[in-house]
């Protein structure tokens, strides 16, 4: 998505207000009188608050009218509910129209003074007697250089109600708004998930062809053991399971703790992470293809294996660096998936990467745990031959589909606008067709090559079923992985997606305040998977459309670069005590919060329970 410079100059403006916000009071006077024919007024009737406002030489006060995309509009509501409503269209002089240098478009805008007059209608059940009419005024203040942060100032007078209810103009009392906040799901859902996928990759990393050479190692070294009893040989065989699984984990964990909760939700959308990792599939899959030969040093590998069997640090210490040493010397086919696994973890906390990579190398380890107990299962498993050949380039083809999703990863962040979800389809799609070709046997500068039909039949069956993608079906799960249709995409949204405001809370508020709708918050990021299946798969259901109408919906962005994604990513963080992905909020028209919905949900009522709960 390219953002508008209107939207970087906002969060500017608001970052450099904010840092002045602490040496000076906000400069805008602001006063209010009730004006009514009589001292008194009944209950039904109909009075005018004015709001006058002083402004002082070189500052602007924002007209009701401002449209979204620049400073925030003034708006006013009127409490309390129970007792008093707008009842009409607020009146104010015409604002001066203006490019405005701070946000790069034209704006309304008052200078020296101005007055507002605001139609307040008393409930016909007002009680008699005296009442505080509060008007609470929300608006932004600039100068030619900077902005200061929107704020909210509360306005009270005084107003006597006597006399006979004018029931023609009567009103029904407000009811006042619920209790924040009601919490919903708490992402256990997503975190499930996530451990699903862990698993799911540990057990693709044992097809490769690193990790396949591992296993007449594993069992060359535990037939030495001719010594051990049934139990010590369990024991041994935990010991090496323990190896790998430190090993791996050791990944996550310092990865977790060296750049904190926040930095691995930011460190995910960076766009040289993830064109680093996009370089390292494509090395892997032209290794794969046998292009090019990536492995480590043989001497080291050699070295590193005789110290850990001849060391003296006994049997335990050596079957422990053994696991160790597994882990090494199969990085070069596990580190795409490892990788993947801490780029999803962002996502979460930092518990999810060192939770995903126990997992991970645990379904790793697993056969090797078995392997070590029964070592002359070696005679059973087939040899390398051709079928390792082609699986080999089988999963080249997989590691270059990878290698574009986090391409687009990086395309996102950049607002390239190069791999659409529509680009990135039809690239997989050619994978799909190649790949198909190459298990039918089609070779380049190759008399004959063995065929498997089944597997090609498949991959022909996943390049129709993409290409249903490019005239906007949607995929189901695969959408988690292509970049989002619509307006941060391609434009090829279904016509039952809604639409959403996108990084402009203070213009979601002042819609709502008009609207007198609730507002839902879309807390999301450019590489979370999750929020890629709520936006494709949830919110085009007809029961959550239905709910989703019925609120103004803005879609904020935490892990990008620059100020404007780090502001939203505080504000997530300091309201909501969070920083997940993806975590959905109901405030209402002054900021408050409703309701809060953390992760994603497969399940349709669980979430229309949750929009429909803070109404």
């Amino acid at each position: 998505m390219t953002f508008t410079r209107s939207a970087f100059t906002i969060c500017a403006a608001l970052l450099c207000g904010a840092a002045l916000a602490g040496a000076q009071e906000h400069p805008i006077v602001l006063t209010l009188r009730v004006e009514r024919a009589t001292p008194t007024a009944r209950p039904g009737a109909v009075v005018q608050a004015v709001v006058a406002a002083q402004i002082p030489a070189g500052w602007h006060l924002y007209s009701v009218t401002q449209p979204p995309g620049g400073p925030v509009a003034t708006s006013f509501a009127i409490e309390p509910a129970s007792l008093f409503r707008r009842a009409g269209t607020i009146r104010s002089a015409a604002p001066t129209l203006a490019p405005d240098a701070n946000f790069g478009i034209t704006t309304e805008w008052y200078a020296d003074s101005t007055t507002f007059r605001i139609p307040v209608a008393i409930a016909a059940t007002t009680p008699l007697g005296s009442h505080a009419l509060r008007v609470v005024a929300s608006y932004q203040t600039c100068n030619a250089r900077y902005c200061l942060p929107p704020v909210q100032e509360t306005l009270g007078a005084p107003i006597t109600i006597a006399g006979e209810p004018i029931m023609v103009a009567a009103i029904a009392p407000m009811a006042a708004p619920p209790s924040p906040p009601v919490t919903a799901a708490e992402g256990g859902n997503s975190f499930a998930l996530y451990l699903w996928l862990a698993a799911t990759m540990g057990l693709l990393s044992l097809l490769t062809p690193c990790v396949f050479p591992m296993v007449p190692i594993t069992v060359s070294y535990f037939s030495q053991r001719t010594d051990l009893s049934r139990a010590g040989t369990v024991g041994y065989a935990f010991l090496y399971a323990g190896g790998i699984v430190a090993a791996f984990s050791g990944l996550g964990l310092g990865a977790a703790f060296l750049v904190g909760v926040t930095g691995l939700n930011r460190f995910a959308a960076n766009p040289w992470l993830n064109m680093a990792i996009a370089l390292l599939f494509v090395l892997f899959a032209l290794s794969l293809f046998e292009v090019v030969h990536i492995a480590l040093p043989s001497r080291l590998v050699n070295w590193l294996d005789g110290r850990a069997r001849h060391s003296s640090i006994g049997r335990v210490g050596t079957t422990l660096a053994m696991g160790a040493i597994f882990a090494v010397t199969t990085l070069t086919c596990t580190a795409p998936f490892v990788g993947s696994l801490l780029v999803t973890a962002s996502q979460g906390d930092w518990r999810w990467p060192a939770a995903g990579l126990v997992v991970f190398s645990s379904m790793v380890a697993l056969p090797f745990f078995i392997l070590a107990l029964i070592p002359r299962a070696l005679t059973k498993l087939p040899r390398s031959g051709v079928w390792m050949q082609t699986l080999k380039g089988a999963l080249g083809f997989v590691e270059l589909a990878a290698a574009l999703k986090y391409l687009s990863n990086a395309d996102l962040v950049q607002g390239w606008g190069v791999l659409t979800r529509t680009a990135v389809l039809a690239y997989w799609i050619t994978i799909a067709v190649v790949m198909a070709l190459y298990l039918f046997g089609v070779r380049i500068n190759a008399t004959s090559a063995k065929r498997y039909p089944l597997p090609a039949l498949a991959a022909t069956a996943v390049a129709i079923w993409l290409g249903t993608g490019l005239h906007g079906a949607r995929l189901g799960e695969i959408e988690s992985f292509l970049p989002p249709a619509g307006a941060l995409g391609d434009g090829v949204a279904g016509a039952k997606e809604p639409t959403w405001m996108l990084n402009d809370l203070p213009a979601a508020l002042a819609t709502a305040k008009r609207d007198h709708k609730l507002v839902l918050i879309d807390f999301t990021g450019y590489t979370c998977t999750n929020c890629r299946w709520m936006e494709a798969n949830m919110f085009p259901r007809p029961a959550v459309r239905a709910e989703l109408d019925r609120f103004v919906r803005v879609r904020l962005f935490t892990d990008g670069e620059g100020a404007m994604d780090a502001s939203q990513q505080t504000l997530e963080l300091q309201q909501f005590k969070t920083v997940a992905l993806p975590l959905y909020a109901i405030v209402d028209s002054l900021g408050a919060t409703r309701s809060t919905f953390l992760g994603m949900t497969r399940d349709t009522d669980e979430f229309t329970k949750f929009l429909k709960g803070a109404m």
